[in-house]
This record gives C-alpha cells, structure tokens and sequence, in this order.
C-alpha cells in the first residue's frame, strides 16, 4: 500500500511534465508564425524605388521582381479600354521610355503630362504591369494650396 502513493505522485508529475511541454511547443511554433507573418509583410511592402532609366538599366536582374518606377505620361500614348478597365501608356523619364499596362480604374486627373508612380513588375517584353497607379500632385495645385492657405 505504501507503494501505491509514490506511483500516484509520479503520475501527477508526468501530466504536469507533459502539458508544461505543449505549452512551451505550441508558443514556440505560435512565435514562428507571427515572425514570418512579419518578414513576409515587410519584404513585401519594400520595393524598390527607381526612374524609367534605372529599372532599364538593371535588365534582367529586376525582371519579375516588385518595384516603383516614377515617370511623366507621354503624350499621345494613352489608350483606355473602359468596358476591360485596362489603361495602356508610356511613361519617360528625359532619357528612356516605358510602356505600361495598368488593370483597374483610371484616375480622374490621368492625362498626357502627368507625373505618376507606377507599382508593379518588369517583364522579359519590356512592359511594366502595373498593379497600382498613383499621380503626382502637380505644383499647380501645391501653390493655390499654398497661396489661399496663407494669411
């Protein structure tokens, strides 16, 4: 019978034990997933910032890869299918060019001259698809900002 209660005991011990264990696994894996989350989320809201010419210049090694790329519209090169909601245009930079294919809405202020930031990928084509499409303000706008802010 004395034997009985250190069995007992042991018992106990080898629950406590195991559920310590899971405890300590399953924090450990949540740990895991919550910093690749985070690396995952980071890498993917960096992307490069360049000009049409330095994208150009880097060739195939930014092939694929998600980058920025600011330009000015080039006039005449805009072409708007409304009923598909895709925008085809190219932007420059003063030395290079840069056909673009954008899929969504087409900003109000869209037109030849504007200053954009495109963000997406360049392909092996030469084409940059576009999945976001911001405009630049232009300073017209920024001075009568400024001009009916002031005292």
């Amino acid at each position: 019978m004395a034997d009985s209660i250190p069995m007992a005991e042991t018992k106990g011990r080898g629950k406590s034990a195991n559920k310590q264990t899971k405890c300590i696994v399953g924090g450990f894996i949540i740990v895991l997933v919550v910093g690749y989350l985070i690396f995952t989320g980071i890498q993917g809201s960096t992307a490069p910032y360049l000009t049409v010419t330095e994208l150009q210049s880097r060739g195939p090694s930014i092939y694929e890869r998600n980058v920025r790329v600011t330009g000015v519209v080039q006039e005449g090169s805009i072409d708007w299918n409304a009923q598909d909601l895709v925008l085809k245009f190219e932007i420059a930079d003063g030395s290079g060019h840069l056909p673009v294919v954008y899929k969504g809405l087409r900003p109000d202020m869209f037109q030849d001259g504007a200053q954009v930031v495109v963000e997406g990928r360049y392909t092996e084509g030469g084409t940059f698809e576009a999945y976001n499409l911001v405009l630049k303000c232009p300073s017209k706008y920024e001075e009568a900002a400024t001009a009916t802010a002031q005292p």
